[in-house]
């Protein structure tokens, strides 16, 4: 019987391959009469339940040993002489198309392909080629899918695209309770954040638990940590872009999800069938309920509210021509008791044309609108007071991209228009006493010009440079205070002002050269090198150890110079056994010029001469990643190692600017070992376990030294030089276990976890406060997260036809 059972189904498996070769036919001119040398086939390859384009799928023609990638617009482009060919296309995720064609003219074929019908696939974080890793020519290259994200452990169990983005190496946080991330050494507003390459200037939930993306409605996640491309500038350190997903073109459906966090939708369909679809994703948090279980008051009669809205419209005008409408709204409202609390917004809109022009170039447009508002606010007393700033922008960008089998050239230009919002302070309530008190901020706009290279040399060589110009100019209306050049810069020392009605005050701007190489030793390994200069014209200021959601983002000025940095890398890639390995070794050095820090108790909010708070100097950055991946299998998952070392060195001549003397010493974000393990098991039929292990070292903070009793028993610390000492190390256990089709058949899952497994107390902070009658400071960790905390989520699909 067994033999039987092999023999059906080596019958079934050969019966499919020799219906999926011949399922695509094409012919192109005449066989007869003379024909050119070669003839160009090219297309586009798409994703054939929403139209989405494939990057990434291997086009091979048989008997050729030559074959070449889709671009990210699924464009494929091959020049093969006359004749009947076999034409084969493959990517990872989907399922491969073969298709003969008849070739005696120029031709253009379209493919859509289907994806594979896995139950669950574990965490397989790759490139959307297997061996891209070791192909690609730039280095510090990470992509996850939403699908990838939704696999792997998560706080409440809401996948959460910054979070699992910290479990790879490379990337860390402050801590728990702190927004954004820290990618190879760099402050988080050294981060440029895009969505479909709109600018984003904040996005998170839940004091930074979750971020404002909702992963079912995004598609990819791409950071650049090493080597910025041309097209992305405007940001010190990295890149992450994150593309949205367009909504499905064959019929409506959705899924109705409910958690321990939040609830929420998700709605797709056609507008008009295989043209013009519509998706719509939101969420709404849930999360007050827990809050009222905690034995502290204080806790209890807290509350945190946070819902996120995303809508977008994907057209296709013609063959080769789409239009993509995209809005995104965040909004948070947290209040601790009755002693503080803060709310924002975000909204970011934008509008992008894709274009295939010809069978060599595309070209995109974009235009995006984005307005983020904030607040904080003491709401007890005589001095209940709210605190709002802000900033509203405009952006605009286009690139054109002429490419062919070795050689892909990009060009374009962009800008940016800042307006930053007063700062104002009111009166809570009737009850305060607080006058109404307001200070106007800058206005800039940024424009920059890019060109880029892509150049294949033969099989074992890529080469990616690029140039980018870019300048920054100051707008009135303000008041530039003049200082007196014999002394620091400080309110004291104000000689003047200039009033400024209007036009250019302060201008910047400098050439962005990049470079990477790969250079293949054999086919399954490579050693990538890369160099990236970037400038940076506005900054995030916080006088908190992390970003919080009242950071104020503050553009250059005539004192407070943009930011500039020179990042080098130099990796090696390896893969093994049909890419079902992956190693790799990546070393980073970064230099930072007119880096930001402040001054001790500096009065950030309210201050019309903001310069007068900072302290302008060096940063160095460098160290190393490790990984190890097993991408195909039952069990699936990496382990990761960074070392990386932040410092800081302020450079001013007068010792109220200085820092620790102009003494290096480690940054906020100072983190040199960090070791992530992720391991996911299928477990069949439906079934998925995943487990996450994560440690590193504590960041560093000023400690106090010692303490004196005055007179009256006034308690007088007496602190450390910045950042001389650190807290515990943080040590994590999470895991998770999902199942699908549990009760329905069309499609649902339940997902159980624990975050925090062990219940393990990690210190955010230490603070020092009084021990008792002693009148000694005695220090005392801060956990935002000091116990288990068990999830579970249901969601289940609807619409999307029979089954």
């Amino acid at each position: 019987m067994k033999w039987l059972a092999l023999i059906f189904l080596g019958c079934c498996l050969t019966f499919s391959a020799w219906a999926q070769t011949d399922s695509l036919s094409f012919s192109f001119g005449k066989k007869e009469g003379q024909h050119r040398k070669t003839y160009v086939l090219t297309g586009k390859v798409t994703n054939k339940e929403n139209g989405a384009p494939i990057e990434g799928v291997g086009v091979h023609v048989d008997g050729l040993f030559t074959g070449v990638s889709s671009d990210r617009f699924g464009t494929y482009y091959l020049q093969i002489e006359p004749g009947e060919h076999r034409v084969v296309f493959r990517h990872l995720a989907n399922v491969p198309v073969f298709a003969r064609v008849e070739l005696y003219d120029h031709a253009v074929v379209n493919v859509e392909m289907v994806a594979k019908s896995y139950e669950l696939e574990g965490v397989v974080v790759m490139s959307d080629e297997p061996d891209r890793n070791v192909r690609n020519p730039i280095t510090g290259i990470t992509k996850l899918t939403s699908a990838e994200l939704r696999a792997i452990p998560a706080f409440l169990g809401e996948a959460d695209i910054f979070k699992g983005l910290q479990l790879l190496p490379g990337v860390s946080s402050v801590g728990e309770g702190s927004s954004g991330i820290n990618v190879r050494g760099a402050k988080t507003d050294q981060n440029l954040l895009l969505m479909n390459e709109a600018l984003v200037l904040s996005s998170n939930h839940a004091l930074g638990f979750l971020s404002g993306f909702n992963a079912d409605v995004t598609e990819t996640f791409t950071l650049y940590k090493g080597n910025l491309p041309a097209t992305f500038g405007g940001r010190a350190g990295s890149a992450l872009n994150i593309q949205m997903r367009p909504g499905s073109k064959e019929s409506w459906q959705g899924q109705v999800g409910a958690g321990t966090s939040n609830g929420k939708l998700l709605i797709e369909g056609p507008l008009k069938k295989d043209k013009a679809s519509l998706i719509f994703g939101g969420r709404l948090s849930n999360v007050n309920w827990l809050l009222n279980q905690a034995r502290d008051l204080d806790i209890q009669n807290s509350k945190l509210n946070f819902y996120d809205g995303y809508v977008g419209l994907n057209w296709e005008l013609d063959k080769g021509h789409v239009l993509e409408a995209n809005t995104l709204l965040t909004g948070d409202e947290f209040q601790f008791s009755d002693q503080f609390g803060y709310d924002w917004a975000n909204r970011i809109s934008s509008l992008r044309y894709r274009g295939i022009l010809s069978e060599h170039i595309s070209v995109t447009g974009l235009l995006a609108d984005g307005n983020f508002d904030n607040a904080f606010f003491d709401p007890e007393g005589a001095d209940a007071a709210r605190v709002e700033n802000g900033m509203r922008y405009q952006q605009g960008k286009f690139s054109a991209t002429w490419a062919n089998e070795d050689l892909a050239l990009t060009g374009g230009l962009e800008g940016v228009f800042y307006k930053g919002k007063p700062e104002r302070m009111s009166p809570f309530n009737a009850e305060s006493s607080v006058q109404e008190e307001q200070v106007g901020k800058e206005r800039g706009v940024e424009l920059s010009g890019f060109l880029s290279l892509e150049y294949e040399l033969g099989k074992s060589t890529g080469f990616v440079a690029g140039l980018r110009y870019s300048s920054y100019s100051q707008l009135g209306p303000d008041t530039v205070y003049l200082y007196n050049e014999n002394a620091p810069i400080s309110a004291d020392e104000i000689i003047g002002e200039t009033v400024f009605p209007s036009g250019k005050i302060k201008s910047y701007s400098g050439l962005e050269p990049r470079f990477s190489l790969r250079q293949n030793i054999n086919p399954t390994l490579s050693v990538k090198l890369s160099y990236a200069r970037l400038f940076q014209y506005i900054q995030s200021v916080s006088n908190t150890f992390g970003p919080t959601p009242i950071d104020l983002w503050q553009l250059s000025t005539t004192y407070i110079p943009p930011q500039r940095s020179d990042n080098f890398s130099l990796g090696f890639f390896k893969n093994s056994k049909d890419n079902q390995w992956e190693y790799s070794i990546d070393a980073f050095y970064r230099m930072s010029q007119n880096q930001v820090e402040y001054r001790d108790f500096a009065q950030i909010f309210l201050n019309p001469h903001l310069e007068t708070e900072l302290v302008f100097g060096d940063g160095q950055a460098y160290g190393a990643e490790f990984m190890i991946k097993k991408n195909l299998g039952l069990v699936t998952g990496w382990l990761a190692y960074t070392y990386s070392r932040s410092f800081f060195t302020s450079q001013s001549e007068f010792e109220e600017e200085q820092i620790n003397g102009n003494e290096k010493f480690p940054s906020n974000y100072d983190k040199p070992h960090e070791v992530n393990f992720i391991l996911s098991r299928k477990m069949y039929p439906r079934g998925l376990f995943n487990l996450s292990v994560n440690y590193s070292t504590g960041r560093p903070v000023s400690a106090v030294n010692a303490s004196y009793i005055l007179n009256g028993g006034l308690v007088v610390p007496d602190y450390s030089v910045r950042n001389k000492y650190r807290i515990p190390d943080y040590f994590r256990v999470d895991l998770s276990y999902t199942v699908e089709k549990v009760f329905s058949k069309k499609g649902d899952s339940l997902n159980f976890g624990i975050y925090n497994l062990l219940g393990r107390k990690n210190a955010y902070s230490v603070f020092w406060k009084k021990d008792g009658d002693s009148q000694q400071l005695r220090p005392y960790r801060l956990a935002i997260l000091g116990s288990i905390f068990p999830s579970i989520t249901y969601s289940i699909q609807f619409g999307g036809g029979d089954e």
